[in-house]
């Protein structure tokens, strides 16, 4: 195929790739008829809580890769010289022939690897730039005048089937990250409308940072929000590895549920987390006192029950999350922590379905509840 023919499947058929890795295997055994590519390299600059760049690489005989590059090491890797630091700083192309380059980490870790002429262009999206796209070859004779004029053709096409794909990948992990992941899938996929929802019986769990207030006027700010981000850090942590979806933080405070396939599993999931969430505050909190910072203790809430689950709220600002009675009495239960002096507690209907051991601490009163409410501790 001529650099224009593959151009055009690049603007159709790749079009339908879902991933870059896929639509780099798939141009590369059109590439190769015309030129000896023995690898492909893209990366982009994202929008993302975690990380600050993706790249993602075809090799001949070796498993495609992608990476996520976080923040600190993106600005570890900007303070040193590379090819993709040289587009950025708005080099037109990078080309190095071996040993041409071998200052620089990477292009040296390319002629280790076999290597011999390596050939680049910035990627723009939006005439704005967010990255590169590297050729590389192991031939001894290289990339002839003609190689570099086929590669370069094709730049802005596989540009711009690159960015869709780059934008989708960034959508669906913002909205995983503010969302939650199963809500966040949900409205990616379509369920946008006002009013979208389904009931659910759902292991409900509240919990909330204890003595905020007095912490609130006690520290400066941004100790105070260290504080939170840690103990969230550490409480989203263990929810997530026992399955939990977190829905919504609110100030101190946090709401997930738990399901399963059947009632028991998604209650024992959620004891299971309490453990793994108290063992992990107990480290930071010892690690926070050995530094000289403030501590918190979090108390806990959990309640099993029917929750409504959907899109909640006003035309122009709709929320993802779970109502109901059942959220109610979760948020009342982590409220009996500080007067019990515990740092968790179940209701009877969440206690008589997760693991033994959940000890009864007696019947209380509650805001909003008529009848006194029946707790349990979880086992220590």
């Amino acid at each position: 195929m001529s650099a224009n023919a593959i151009i055009g499947w690049l603007l159709t058929t790749g079009r339908s790739y879902p991933t870059v890795g896929e639509l780099q295997a798939a141009l590369v055994q059109q590439v190769v008829e015309h030129v000896p590519v023995d690898r492909l390299w893209c990366g982009t600059t994202v929008l993302h809580p975690q990380a600050a760049a993706y790249f993602w690489v075809w090799q001949r005989d070796t498993p495609p890769r992608e990476h996520e590059l976080d923040y600190h090491r993106f600005a570890k890797l900007e303070e040193s010289d590379s090819p993709a630091r040289r587009l950025k700083q708005g080099a037109e192309h990078v080309r190095f022939r071996y040993p041409e380059g071998e200052e620089l980490s990477d292009v040296a870790s390319l002629w280790r690897d076999g290597f011999r002429d390596l050939y680049g262009q910035s990627m723009f999206f939006r005439a704005a730039w967010v990255g590169g796209i590297t050729w590389a070859t192991r031939s001894e004779a290289g990339f002839d005048t003609e190689h570099l004029d086929f590669l370069e053709a094709l730049t802005p096409a596989l540009t711009a089937v690159i960015e869709p794909l780059a934008r989708e990948m960034v959508t669906g992990t913002l909205l995983r990250a503010y969302l939650g992941r199963d809500a966040g899938d949900r409205v990616k996929s379509g369920q946008v409308r006002r009013g979208d929802q389904q009931t659910l019986s759902a292991a409900v769990w509240f919990c909330d940072v204890r003595g905020f207030t007095q912490l609130s006027a006690d520290l400066p700010r941004q100790e105070l929000l260290d504080l939170l981000n840690d103990s969230f850090e550490m409480i989203v942590h263990g929810l997530h590895a026992h399955g939990g979806q977190v829905l919504k933080f609110m100030g101190d405070g946090l709401l997930a549920v738990f399901t399963g396939d059947d009632e028991g599993a998604a209650c024992r999931s959620a004891a299971d987390a309490v453990t793994t969430v108290q063992s992990q505050l107990a480290a930071l909190k010892a690690q926070r006192s050995t530094d000289g910072l403030a501590t918190a203790d979090v108390g806990i809430g959990l309640h099993f029950g029917e929750v409504t689950y959907g899109n909640i709220g006003a035309p122009a600002r709709l929320d993802f999350t779970v109502i109901g009675s059942a959220v109610n009495l979760a948020a009342r239960v982590e409220s009996l922590c500080g007067r019990l002096g515990v740092s968790a507690l179940g209701t009877a209907d969440f206690a008589s379905r997760a693991k033994a051991g959940w000890t009864k601490q007696g019947e209380h009163s509650v805001k909003g509840i008529d009848e006194p409410v029946v707790v349990y501790q979880p086992p220590q």
